[in-house]
């Protein structure tokens, strides 16, 4: 009997505990590619009697493995996990008389506050008695972005000063975390056999961080993560499974 393969499926993804146990288990969303490569590294010997010098040996010096994934979903977690980072909330909270454009702001150019998600702003400059700015003759704003651009600051007395409140965001940094580890699990379907299941578990993979992220595309965005098999000392070894991992035919 033929068995054809053609796959799809829900990944997950979980720390591991001190026993090699996986907690904190979720899915990354939708995983358009998600790939396994086995290598071995071999030394060859060489008859030297012959004359042909035959290759008749071959000797495996180390074997390993790699995964390949592509996420769609840009979540928090999977941004955190694909940049060495982590992810926070800020909360929002009200900021006076910030400084914005500097000792003499330039018509046209864009000038930043502290924090996005902005509301209530208010521009005055720093005259004995403050003026305020109007909004739409002496400026504009992007609230969400947290921006400003001077239209006609002619008759005000610079610095100016921003006051404003703004809201929660979720921050994520860049390489402030380390090598992170990963089970990953798969519940999939093989739609090539009536969508059979099949369960893959890998029991330590070792994720690089991310190699390119497609800030601006014409595309659905994806990012794709690399990652190596490391062996679980906490699974013992067993000469048909091994500490890698393992596929199960369910169905």
């Amino acid at each position: 009997m033929s068995y054809y393969a053609s796959f799809q499926g829900r990944v997950y993804l979980g720390k591991r505990d001190p026993n090699g146990l996986p907690i904190e288990v979720r899915s990354p969303g939708n995983v358009a590619d998600l790939k396994l490569s086995l290598k071995t590294e071999v030394l060859e010997h060489y008859e030297s009697q012959s004359g042909q010098r035959s290759l008749d040996h071959r000797m495996v010096k180390s074997k390993s493995a790699s995964i390949t994934l592509a996420i769609e979903e840009f979540t928090r977690e999977n941004l955190a996990l694909a940049l060495y980072g982590t992810h926070v909330t800020t909360a929002g909270g009200s900021v006076t008389d910030e400084p914005v454009g500097g000792a003499s702001p330039v018509v046209g150019d864009r000038y930043f506050l502290a924090h996005p998600k902005v509301s209530t702003l208010v521009l005055k400059d720093s005259a004995a008695t403050p003026a305020t700015l109007a909004l739409g003759t002496n400026y504009t704003a992007d609230p969400d972005f947290g921006a400003v651009q001077f239209l006609d600051a002619s008759g005000f007395t610079p610095p100016f000063k921003a006051s404003y409140a703004y809201g929660d965001v979720s921050e994520i940094g860049l390489f402030t975390q380390p090598l992170p580890e990963r089970y990953l699990r798969l519940e999939g379907l093989n739609t090539a056999q009536g969508n059979a299941k099949v369960l893959v578990e890998l029991y330590r993979v070792a994720f690089d961080p991310l190699k390119e992220l497609a800030l601006i595309s014409n595309e659905y965005n994806k990012f794709e993560l690399e990652g190596s098999l490391l062996a679980d000392a906490t699974k013992p070894y067993d000469a048909v499974l091994g500490q890698f991992g393992r596929i199960v035919q369910i169905g």
